[in-house]
């Protein structure tokens, strides 16, 4: 047995930390670090503070002499000094970074059979900040009200149909009454009629507890139209036909809202209506600009899905490509989100978007999003690969992509306001939290460990998020210094808190 006494020159021995001060070899100890050896590895960190020297290496490997020095000395790791309101005047944050999206069917399996859904989907929710929960996807032009098809299918378009249980809002009302997500509905547009759009009003203004707003229509630039690409001359004016006929439907069925607000259109291809995007937001009144975006594809290709194309700055900076959408609504005065977005359309593949590695991507998804001047990125679940949690019975079981939503909630709370810093070899954010705390989000994009010095603080909890392990893991930092070196893993994110 151990004694109390030994224990910590054990776990130090085991965490390979020493320091070297007057010829007396002394260990470090590091509040709250965990003794286990495998968590400090898994963290992926080299750490030292002023003069003490942290790093997680197994006990038993052979030193090794000594390489012979390079030519050419690396320059010294970049200094980022930490002050209480590094982040301000930046983006700010006025709605939860993160909401989720979910097609109808999901949802009702969600919520089960009893009365009220299982307690576990609630604690999620909540875990996840009670981020705004959308009702979607492409179930979304397929569903009905209960009871609103009397007879037996007659047609291939009605024998498709999903036909909401006659439970549904009475559960959603439930778990809404303990989670206090805001609720957004999306309404069939494309073989709907007013009367379901009304009864499927009515019902929802009966669950919602925290907001409710609506949505007409799901990705009505994809309802087809004539095939004129087969035609010798394709139609010049196909956008602003398919933009007439929608808004024509889209307004017929406005009288079941009641005036309540509206958000749209939820483009598939924003592009596509890109000259139109002003008439659309303008004639249907538009309270929120809402629009996809998948930065892989597999629909078509899903060998093309990979993890390192995940991982890619192409995947994590597509929001840029859509700053135009921002700039309409601006014009309108409304704000833009990202209403549907996961790693690769067409429910995702198995082994990357389930992987820790969507949970590295969907940080920087985000926060490009943020900066290019959206308010909200809404993750989407199919009851595929990248959904970021399954509801089995009474347990929800989480995916590696969860963790990260979970993070950007807490990490970015309505009311911060982020910009980005200038430092070499990483993508760094800075964040002033309205509570007067700061918070800085360290991005290494590259294959190599990158070197980073912390200025200013003496104290900092990190929490880290990697490609190769799920889960948020996180040390305590202390040091006799106000000075921190961190070396961060490749295709890491971490966030660092200074201890009050």
């Amino acid at each position: 047995m151990v004694s109390k006494e030994d224990e910590r020159p054990v776990a130090m021995a085991l965490l390979g930390v020493e320091h070297e001060a007057s010829g007396e070899r002394r260990r470090l100890s590091l509040s709250g670090l965990p003794i286990a050896l495998a968590v400090a590895l898994s963290l992926g960190l080299s750490l030292s503070a002023g003069g003490w020297c942290v790093r997680a290496a197994l006990a038993s490997t052979p030193r090794r002499h000594a390489a012979r020095q390079p030519r050419h000395k690396a320059p010294p790791p970049p200094e980022i000094t930490l002050t209480p309101m590094i982040g301000a005047g930046g983006v700010a944050t006025t709605m939860a970074p993160v909401g989720l999206s979910l097609e109808y069917p999901v949802m009702a399996q969600d919520l089960g059979a009893g009365a009220c859904p299982a307690p576990a989907l609630v604690t999620e929710l909540q875990q996840l900040g009670s981020p705004p929960l959308a009702l979607a996807g492409v179930s979304q032009d397929m569903t009905v009200p209960s009871g609103a098809l009397s007879s037996p299918s007659d047609s291939w378009e009605a024998a498709t149909l999903f036909t909401l249980p006659a439970s549904f809002w009475g559960q959603l009302h439930c778990l809404l009454g303990e989670a206090h997500d805001p609720l957004t509905v999306g309404l069939n547009a494309r073989t709907g009629q007013l009367a379901w759009a009304t009864q499927m009003v009515t019902d929802a203004q009966s669950a919602a507890t925290n907001g409710l707003d609506f949505s007409l229509g799901n990705e009505p630039d994809l309802y087809g139209l004539p095939n004129y690409a087969a035609l010798d001359k394709p139609q010049a004016d196909e956008e602003a036909l398919a933009v007439s006929t929608y808004l024509q439907v889209a307004q017929q069925l406005q009288p079941a809202l009641g005036g309540a607000p509206v958000i749209g259109p939820e483009l598939a291809r924003p592009a596509h209506w890109q000259h139109e995007l002003p008439r659309v937001i303008a004639q249907l009144h538009e309270q929120t600009v809402g629009v996809h975006m998948y930065p892989l594809s597999t629909c078509a290709t899903p060998k093309a899905v990979t993890i390192s194309g995940l991982l890619s700055a192409q995947a994590a900076d597509t929001p840029r490509s859509l700053a135009w959408v921002v700039a309409d609504a601006s014009a309108a005065q409304v704000p833009a989100i990202i209403s549907e977005a996961n790693s690769a359309s067409c429910g995702g593949v198995s082994g990357v978007s389930d992987s820790p590695a969507a949970a590295v991507w969907a940080v920087r998804f985000v926060l490009s999003a943020l900066k290019t001047g959206f308010h909200e990125v809404r993750f989407h679940f199919s009851g595929g690969p990248y959904d970021p949690f399954i509801v089995r019975g009474e347990e929800v079981l989480s995916r590696p992509l969860d963790s990260a939503l979970v993070a950007l909630n807490q990490w970015l709370p309505v009311g911060s306001s982020l910009r980005t810093l200038s430092v070499r070899g990483l993508v760094v954010t800075a964040v002033a939290q309205p509570a007067g705390t700061s918070l800085l989000i360290l991005d290494n994009e590259h294959p190599r460990a990158q070197p980073v010095v912390l200025r200013g603080v003496r104290s900092a909890t990190i929490e880290r998020l990697g490609p190769a392990r799920a889960g948020v893991l996180s040390a305590e930092l202390v040091s006799p210094t106000d000075r921190i070196k961190l070396t961060i893993a490749p295709n890491s994110v971490l966030a660092v808190s200074p201890s009050p």
